[in-house]
């Protein structure tokens, strides 16, 4: 446990006793000079005598007495008049070493907090020793985030980084603040280095900032990082450099998200915001897990590998938000991961991993396999190299069937189409004969002259022509009768009149009439179309013949 020393300047040279188990102490030796040192720490600049103001000073060193470090904590103040009208002061040290300082809150808290701070003494200068110190195991659970006195002395709690930043060594005015209040910026400022200490070891580094609340003109410079001058002591003008500045100006520069929430919402528990997912592979391939929480500060994730019965194994290089298992265990296997920080830890999800095994398939040379594996030991899924080409070449011959058989469809569907088609045609084309013969071709009447072709031989029957163009016709058909080459005569069965000559001048399409209906008066209406018959030139003479056997009832 630490020892404490109460000194005060009525009673000097009087050291008695020791408390605790503090083995550096118990040299002599060692406690001689220690002593010697704490008493050349006690003393008070009475500023009362020079207008000042009297206050209470708080200080942090860092004390190496013959290769052995001490943290010590002293508070002095004035202790009025003593018997003879002397001025006199109460010097309380509070001595730690190295190995104590972790399970106590940082130097700023102590000097605030710790209800076990002397404020009275009538004794001699001694040591104390049988002391209660359950004082300071209490308040070393004291928080000092979020940085509310930074907030109301600056306006922004981030700026407690800003003390952080400052050089060693630095002067700080602190005429507008109580000692309260310095204590306080000194101990929020100390516990945002929770997020600054790489070690995270941020109590033991805080016992590093040494500081005094009020520089006096017997200190040592040296001896403190943070130094504090009120303009009412003659050593602040010796003492501020020239980046001195008041307390209440320091201002942060450059800080994380993260910390600018530490500072202004203090430490939060972990949470997750993204669960580990379950992972299937191949044998072979690399399993990855990935977990994502948030909380303040950062958590810090440990894997496990978790059994059928719930049980944990930690995985040593499993310390990262992301798993990597390069090869991973066969079959299913089941992990979780836990994140915490100092507010507390949670755990995630457990998730699975399935590994499957590699498909393998061996390809040996078929005299291996008949020297090295006898054919009744082959493993069913191990194929031979025979069984792998007839196997291919089936495949093969079962795409080219497959291809012909798409072919042959292919012409069937084409021929079919080909032979409907054709069929269509010729149904069209005989509807149109058979319309074509029953209409029958329209032969339109001469629009001249009526011309009977008659023989050149004679003349004795008349010719019937109208007024219009007589030479004209005679001479046309006489020119055409003698450039047309003489062909041999038809034969109708029957003669013709006089002066008529019967000459092939084409085939009659139509020839027949069929009187059908009897009561009706009869007349016939005869039509014909002979090929090379020339309307304007040629003549055409109807030729008919009596049908003697007609009687009443017989088409004709």
């Amino acid at each position: 446990m630490p020892q404490q020393l109460i000194y005060t300047s009525a009673q000097r040279g009087l050291v008695a006793g020791r408390s605790g188990h503090c083995t550096v102490a118990r040299s002599g030796a060692m406690r001689e000079a220690l002593m010697l040192q704490l008493e050349k720490l006690s003393y008070y600049q009475h500023l009362s005598l020079s207008g000042g103001k009297e206050r209470q000073i708080y200080s942090c060193r860092v004390l190496d007495i013959r290769g052995s470090r001490f943290h010590v904590l002293s508070r002095i103040q004035d202790a009025g008049l003593d018997f003879t009208n002397r001025t006199n002061f109460l010097a309380h040290h509070l001595v730690f070493t190295p190995d104590e300082i972790r399970q106590f809150s940082s130097p700023p808290v102590i000097l605030r907090s710790w209800s076990g701070w002397v404020k009275t003494w009538n004794q001699e200068p001694q040591m104390l020793e049988n002391e209660d110190w359950s004082g300071l195991a209490n308040i070393s659970g004291v928080m000092s985030v979020p940085a509310m006195t930074w907030q109301q002395v600056t306006g922004d709690a981030v700026n407690g980084y800003g003390l952080l930043d400052s050089r060693s060594g630095i002067a700080f005015r602190v005429d507008n603040l109580s000692e309260d209040q310095i204590l306080a910026l000194f101990a929020e400022s100390l516990e945002l280095l929770e997020l600054r200490d790489p070690r995270r070891d941020f109590r033991v580094t805080s016992w590093q900032y040494t500081f005094t609340t009020s520089m006096q003109e017997q200190d040592n410079p040296a001896d403190f990082r943070w130094r504090c001058l009120h303009s009412d002591n003659p050593v602040s003008n010796r003492s501020a450099g020239p980046d001195c500045r008041p307390l209440s100006e320091v201002r942060a520069q450059r800080v994380t998200n993260e910390e600018k929430m530490f500072a202004q919402s203090g430490r939060q528990p972990p949470h997750f915001v993204n669960q580990p997912q379950n992972v299937r592979v191949t044998e072979g391939e690399p399993a990855r897990f990935r977990a994502l929480a948030e909380g303040v500060p950062s958590p810090s994730y440990q894997w496990y590998s978790v059994d059928q019965a719930g049980n944990g194994q930690i995985i040593a290089n499993g310390t990262a938000a992301e798993l990597v298992l390069p090869n991973p265990p066969f079959g299913v296997s089941r992990y979780v991961v836990r994140a915490s920080n100092s507010q507390g830890e949670v755990t995630s999800e457990v998730v699975k991993l399935e590994s499957e095994k590699k498909l393998r398939i061996s390809q040996p040379q078929q005299d291996e396999v008949k020297s090295v594996v006898p054919k009744t030991t082959t493993a069913s899924y191990v194929r031979s190299a025979d069984d792998i080409e007839k196997q291919r070449r089936r495949i093969d011959a079962n795409k080219a069937q497959e291809q012909f058989q798409k072919k042959l469809r292919r012409n069937k569907i084409l021929m079919f189409c080909g032979v409907i088609i054709t069929a269509i045609a010729l149904v069209v084309i005989f509807i149109w004969k058979q319309h074509q013969s029953n209409r029958g071709p329209s032969v339109p009447p001469p629009t001249n002259s009526i011309a009977l072709v008659e023989s050149p031989a004679t003349n004795s029957q008349a010719t019937v022509s109208p007024a219009s163009n007589p030479p004209a016709q005679t001479n046309i058909s006489e020119s055409n009768s003698q450039s047309k080459p003489k062909e041999p005569q038809p034969s109708f069965g029957f003669g013709l009149p006089d002066g008529w000559t019967a000459m092939f001048v084409g085939s009659v399409t139509n020839y027949r009439y069929e009187c059908i209906d009897l009561k009706r008066p009869y007349r016939f209406d005869l039509r014909a179309a002979a090929l090379g018959f020339l309307t304007n030139t040629d003549n055409l003479l109807f030729v008919s013949k009596t049908n003697s056997g007609w009687n009443s009832g017989q088409l004709c």
